[in-house]
């Protein structure tokens, strides 16, 4: 009777990985912009916020998170040998049954965070933007000249300085400044603003 006891116990004890972890683990992912889709290894898993059952493995696993308008990001998963597995490692049969279901493995934490980010603004689109403000703005406190200089039809140092800010020639710029009703539609006239 003692016998069937210690074999019952012990066949309860085989593969004390896959049976207390099982051969997945859910993977929770979340984000500070809802979602987001979350691949698996190149594979489409979930949007946030969700809960995903991973394969348990050796392998580490690659989560990118997508969403148009943000940048991907990309989280690595690690795995490591559970606890109840180390325990296996006293009777063969149930160590080889958790390498083969997988169950030994855990990986290093339950749930992401993934922080989306908005593309970062390119150095010339910024310059471009930068140098449409001061062409703005050199326009909206020089209206009167301008027009005084355009009206003349002067190439004077008002339209020099805004034709270069504008990158247009200074018959462009003057007929410009004759167009423009009040310094803002000038503003808005170099600047091809609509």
């Amino acid at each position: 009777m003692n016998k069937k006891i210690a074999l019952v116990s012990i066949l309860a004890l085989t593969a004390c990985g896959t049976i207390f972890n099982g051969t997945s683990q859910d993977m929770s992912f979340d984000s500070n912009v809802k979602g987001v889709t979350i691949y698996i290894n190149g594979v489409k898993a979930c949007k946030t916020p969700c809960v995903y059952p991973i394969d348990r493995s050796s392998s580490t696993v690659v989560a990118v998170a997508k969403k148009d308008g943000y940048e991907d990001q990309q989280q690595i998963l690690k795995s490591s040998l559970s606890t109840a597995s180390i325990l296996n490692l006293t009777f063969w049969p149930s160590w080889l049954t958790d390498v083969a279901t997988g169950g030994m493995w855990q990986y290093s934490r339950e749930g992401v965070y993934i922080d989306m980010e908005k593309p970062a603004t390119k150095h010339a689109e910024l310059q471009k933007i930068k140098k449409a403000v001061a062409t703005r703005r050199f326009a909206l406190y020089n209206y009167g000249e301008l027009k005084i200089e355009a009206a003349k039809g002067q190439q004077g140092e008002y339209v020099t300085a805004i034709s270069a800010l504008s990158n247009q020639s200074p018959q462009k710029t003057m007929s410009i400044i004759n167009q423009a009703q009040n310094e803002v539609h000038l503003a808005h006239l170099l600047t091809k603003v609509k």
